[in-house]
């Protein structure tokens, strides 16, 4: 009987052993070779699932994006009415998810900041994480809105107001994380600071 070959569980270890080698060595040291070996497989394998350097870098930054743990308000309790601890739970976890606690979070914080960088001279990277960039403040903007009880199809003024909450607070924490990367703050620290900015506007 053939074996049967999960080739997207393939892609998947072969993207981790690309984050590997850009967490030690940056997307320079990055070439079949550095991430065959990384992964314990053949350069020719790797190849065949990914032609070209470039595409394996640009999948690695794909993969980065579709993995990041957020809170989404379907994961919470959609079917919850606004206002309700299930919704405040979610808009509480989507702004601490920005902060890099634990070793395999720091990591994989290392790796994006690392793709950040390199979009300034890749646009196809640049776009990658501009699409991102936007779904979050997509995401945050609609659980602002139902955390502090106010339907998603209010006026565009108050959906304005709502969207700048949430740019204000991705900015927070994305410096924030930056502090934790230097070792200038701690992970609790940094959510001391979050929630905060979270007391007073939504309840506890």
């Amino acid at each position: 009987m053939p074996k049967i070959v999960d080739h997207a569980q393939r892609r998947t270890e072969i993207v981790h052993a690309l984050w590997q080698v850009i967490y030690l060595n940056g997307i320079d040291g990055v070439s079949f070779r550095s991430v065959a070996e990384a992964a314990g497989i053949s350069i020719g394998r790797v190849q065949h699932y990914f032609p070209s350097r470039s595409e394996l870098i640009l999948e690695g930054c794909r993969h980065l994006v579709d993995s990041a743990e957020v809170a989404d308000l379907d994961d919470a309790d959609a079917s919850s009415a606004p206002g309700s601890a299930a919704a405040v739970s979610a808009l509480r976890e989507f702004c601490f998810a920005f902060i890099p606690s634990g070793e395999t979070m720091r990591i994989g914080a290392s790796v994006w900041y690392t793709y950040v960088a390199r979009a300034v001279m890749d646009e196809q990277i640049a776009e990658i994480i501009r699409a991102s960039d936007r779904a979050t403040i997509e995401l945050g903007t609609r659980l602002y809105l139902a955390a502090v009880g106010t339907d998603s199809s209010v006026a565009d003024g108050d959906n304005a107001a709502s969207r700048r909450w949430a740019m204000r607070m991705i900015a927070l924490g994305k410096g924030l994380a930056q502090e934790v990367m230097l070792d200038e703050r701690s992970a609790a620290s940094a959510k001391e600071i979050l929630e905060e900015e979270l007391t007073g506007l939504v309840a506890p």
